[in-house]
């Protein structure tokens, strides 16, 4: 019996990550694609009949979403790149985008097989225990499954506002869509961390790809100097993340972050030592989702970066940065609570108003969006400070309506800079109301939904984290972050009447609309305004996932 019991092979749901299988297996597949070129149709149609199986058995096993998006995708991508032939980087926009698509079905499979019958048993009281795998490391609860969402939309949202920019631009590579599919593997691993070795593997893997995509143009300084000190000032984080995570690992003999806050407060755990970990983790995911005095990299590296490669930092990053700190701060060092929430808050209330006061005083467009972004994260910081499951949900629900939003803006910014191959200042909206109205107004839309002004998804956003921290007591920062969404609607204001009040500059070239950004920018900009009007479904699952996660 006890030899059977050591033979024994722990068996592993798969299921539990296979949004994150199937990115990673498309990513790699579209790398082995882009060394093999010449080979490239033989390969894909092997790769197909590998699906293919794979899909007949997960069928044969009556996993039906899984086996038939694995089928329906296996078909589509390999006859998409026999009917692109000769148009390998249009093949890869389509076969990254499915990706993305049977990621998302998978994670709505994921909810209705295993989340929404867990919320039934956690409901009735028949279960207070969360689903994890490989011995905790990966969580599957209700954090999990929102970071998938908002992740997997950003990457289909920016795939097709890319491809034509990064063409135009002469900087595309069949790199970048194994690159981006990578990240967000990352991001969502992320998001599903359940103790801190993952947390770093994840954060780490996320990050190398985006170092590579910030530095896609290689002739251009700016680019060049972008990718320098955002790998820079990333290792300096890491660092100090993983030194943090030692301190922690240190005081409490475990990494799993469910155990960590069971330790944490103990009289056998050093105080001391415990809080110096917090600090340093606090520190580290400060860099990496932009918090003052954390900050100084973010209006460079935006403005330098391409703008596609900057929409998908700035909406995707941040999701599945935040999702990391809630798990941490809410999940796992919540007997500290009385430490960090001062500290974050503070954060907040400066991250907040510095990033709207210094978008003022700009004037290039992706530098007023940068410092705009910083303004944005202080706002999420508010639900995790709020240290409530409503706080949690809040901010879940928030880095989904600032994701699509953010998308929205940096593709306006795209179309505007494909004919002009350089910097979009504020003279260069000049009459883009006239010129372009189209454009202009999903611009605007977009710039409202970041103002928050109701009834788009940014007034949402924002009046779902500022009711959790009026009810956590935290008023004195709430009315910080309202005076901040004041100064905040000026520079937006300020960019819509540029469009609309001003005359064009004679003989200045019309922005580049292309098949793939107006789909990209339509979705988005539809997005904004369904998640506006009607934000109940996704609010509700933000609800849900909270009591999940808790």
């Amino acid at each position: 019996m006890l030899a059977q019991t050591a033979g024994a092979t722990p068996e592993i749901a798969w299921s539990s990550f296979a949004p994150e299988l199937l990115v990673a297996g498309v990513a790699l597949a579209l790398l082995l694609f882009t060394v093999a070129r010449d080979n490239r149709i033989p390969a894909t149609v092997i790769v197909g009949l590998l699906g293919l199986a794979l899909g007949a058995w997960l069928l044969s096993q009556e996993l039906w979403i899984p086996g038939g998006t694995v089928v329906g995708l296996s078909a589509l991508a390999t006859s998409m790149t026999i009917g692109f032939e000769g148009r390998h980087d249009l093949s890869n926009v389509w076969i990254a985008g499915l990706a993305a698509l049977g990621a998302l079905l998978l994670t709505g499979w994921q909810w209705v097989e295993v989340l929404d019958p867990q919320l039934q048993a956690v409901s009735q009281g028949l279960s207070g225990g969360l689903a994890t795998q490989l011995q905790g490391s990966v969580a599957h609860d209700g954090i999990a499954f929102f970071t998938r969402i908002t992740v997997y939309v950003t990457v289909l949202l920016v795939l097709p506002v890319g491809y034509g920019y990064l063409r135009d631009r002469e900087i595309y590579r069949p790199e970048v869509e194994p690159l981006v599919l990578l990240a967000a593997t990352g991001m969502a691993l992320l998001g599903a961390a359940g103790d801190l070795i993952v947390v770093f593997i994840a954060v780490e893997m996320l990050s190398f790809a985006l170092y590579v995509l910030v530095g896609l143009a290689r002739r251009d300084r700016r680019s060049q100097e972008a990718a320098l000190k955002y790998f820079v000032t990333g290792a300096v984080a890491s660092a100090l993340l993983v030194y943090g995570m030692a301190l922690l690992y240190a005081a409490t003999g475990t990494v799993d972050i469910a155990a960590i806050g069971q330790a944490l407060g103990l009289v056998t755990t050093p105080d001391r030592v415990a809080v110096l970990g917090v600090a340093l983790v606090i520190v580290g995911f400060a860099f990496k989702v932009a918090l003052v005095p954390f900050h100084l990299w973010t209006p460079d590296v935006y403005q330098g970066a391409p703008t596609s490669v900057t929409a998908f930092m700035s909406a995707a990053t941040k999701a599945a940065g935040f999702a990391a700190v809630l798990r941490l701060f809410l999940l796992g060092f919540g007997r500290l609570e009385d430490v960090w929430v001062p500290a974050l808050a503070v954060i907040a209330a400066l991250t907040m108003m510095i990033g709207a006061i210094a978008a003022v005083v700009q004037r290039d467009v992706k530098r007023i969006l940068a410092y705009s972004s910083l303004a944005h994260a202080g706002y999420a910081a508010i639900g995790v400070a709020a240290g409530s499951a409503a706080g949690l949900s809040a901010t879940l629900w928030y880095l989904l309506t600032y994701a699509v939003t953010t998308v929205a803006s940096f593709g306006a910014v795209v179309a505007i800079e494909r004919r002009r191959r350089g910097e979009v200042s504020l003279v260069d909206l000049k009459g883009l109301g006239r010129t372009s109205p189209a454009l202009a107004a999903l611009f605007s839309l977009s710039l409202l939904s970041l103002a928050g002004i109701p009834p788009t998804a940014g007034f949402q956003g924002k009046l779902a984290v500022f009711t959790a921290g009026v009810e956590s007591d935290l008023t004195w920062l709430v009315v910080i972050g309202v005076v901040s969404s004041v100064i905040a609607a000026f520079f937006y204001l300020r960019l819509m009447a540029m469009m609309f009040l001003e005359e064009a500059e004679e003989g200045a070239p019309e922005p580049v609309v292309s098949t793939g950004l107006s789909a990209g920018l339509a979705a988005a900009s539809a997005a904004i305004v369904v998640l506006g009007v009607i934000p109940a479904t996704f609010l509700t699952l933000a609800e849900q996932a909270a009591v999940l996660a808790r």
